[in-house]
């Protein structure tokens, strides 16, 4: 009997053991992940008063004036998501161009389409003859406050989905009309989106995350965690949020591609997606075969170019969805 009674002590410490281990490692992703995912689900302050007619670069370190890229006329629509109780804050700007080339423009993380990042390209593409529809993902900006954590692109490619749908649906322009332009965050989504749809002909991206997983370890790393942390949040939001953040990633879905080409600008002296990122787009664009544009610069950090470079970003993004898409 005291035998028995010792056994089931230690069987019942082993439990409580485990449970106690299995209990901090899922803390700890919840950790990482509360601090890490979490996104404030509204337009941030210094953007709140910017509009496609009139916006501000001032905490962009510029001198230069964008009222020339202001555009003043647009329409406020609102994109549902088919079975979920999603509906994204957009806005339409027209260039009257007969149902002409149009560009989605998709924002980074923790912002909107109130970003100048948006607002300048935007303005851009407009003032050349492209409509452009710019969203603000789930969760950000004007759009549906889900659970106010992104996803790595695996919920917002689905905004992209609905937003290249509407386009179709509503404007009536066809794919080979229809270009994506994202950055950082956007870009990433951009990459995803063949997984899901090809109801588009060409993309454009800045300073494009690749590898999710290793953005994480880097990040982590950036903000004095260690990388080891990353198993405990993947495995931390795939049971307790049910996603998946590995379930589609760039370079699969390039392969799902119709090798739509891809214009790539990326600044290479970037502490938060660092510069192997494009790397590794450029090695996986190539050994797939889409015809791809790289334009790096070894001097700018994280999405800078559009500010330092205004004129050059300009001339090669028209360049490009002028070549790329039917007229």
């Amino acid at each position: 009997m005291y035998s028995k009674n010792i056994s089931r002590m230690k069987k019942t410490l082993i439990i409580i053991l485990l449970v106690v281990i299995l209990g901090g490692y899922f803390f700890a992703g919840y950790n990482v992940y509360s601090q890490a995912a979490l996104v404030e689900c509204s337009v941030p302050e210094v953007d709140k008063n910017n509009r496609p007619d009139n916006f501000s670069l001032s905490d962009k370190d510029v001198l230069w004036d964008p009222s020339e890229y202001f555009v003043r006329s647009y329409e406020v629509v609102n994109i549902e998501i088919p079975n979920e109780n999603i509906t994204l804050g957009s806005w339409w700007i027209d260039a009257q161009n007969n149902n002409g080339p149009t560009i989605l423009v998709l924002h980074g993380l923790g912002s909107s389409k109130y970003s100048p990042d948006m607002l300048l390209t935007a303005g851009i593409l407009f003032q050349n003859g492209f409509n452009v529809l710019a969203i603000d993902f789930r969760d950000h900006g004007d759009s549906t406050c889900e659970d106010g954590f992104h996803s790595a692109g695996q919920k917002e490619s689905d905004d992209v989905v609905a937003a290249l749908n509407w386009i179709i649906n509503e404007k009536d322009i066809t794919p080979n009309n229809i270009g994506i332009y994202g950055s950082s965050l956007g870009a990433l989504v951009g990459l995803l989106t063949p997984a899901k749809s090809n109801n588009f002909s060409a993309l454009a991206v800045l300073d494009a995350p690749f590898d999710f997983e290793t953005l994480v370890k880097e990040e982590l790393i950036y903000q004095d965690f260690t990388e080891l942390l990353w198993m405990p949040l993947y495995h931390y939001v795939l049971i307790f949020e049910g996603v998946n953040l590995l379930a589609d990633n760039p370079a699969d879905s390039l392969k799902a591609s119709n090798n739509q080409p891809i214009l790539i600008f990326n600044g290479m002296n970037n502490d938060r997606v660092l510069s192997h990122h494009t790397d590794d787009l450029i090695e996986s664009a190539n050994s797939i075969g889409i015809e791809i544009e790289v334009n790096r610069y070894k001097e700018l950090g994280h999405t800078r170019v559009l500010y330092d470079y205004p004129e050059e970003f300009a001339e090669k993004l028209i360049q490009f969805f002028t070549k790329n898409l039917s007229q």
